[in-house]
């Protein structure tokens, strides 16, 4: 099931958090062996820019709200609610 992939308790501590400085996370994102992603080397760079540059533009960015996650087999966001600066 792809909604379990990368959330065994066994293998990851607290794994429904969001943890970028997780140490030892060899997840399951893009397979694995002959499965491997082609597209996996492009997809991390992409990401990468996509976030450095957010982060640039608007470095108070912070979490403003409940992160909403699609119910069922995907994992998907239904919603990610973001401050771009500090409140008042």
């Amino acid at each position: 099931m792809y909604a379990a992939a990368n959330r065994d308790p066994r293998r990851f501590d607290r794994p429904g958090l969001l943890d970028l400085h997780r140490p030892d996370n060899a997840h399951l994102g893009f397979g694995h062996g002959i499965h491997y992603c082609l597209g996996a080397a492009l997809a991390r760079a992409e990401t990468q820019i996509a976030l450095t540059s957010l982060l640039d533009r608007f470095p108070e960015l912070t979490l403003a709200g409940e992160v909403g996650w699609q119910p069922g087999l995907k994992r998907a966001l239904t919603g990610l609610p973001v401050r771009t600066s500090p409140e008042p």
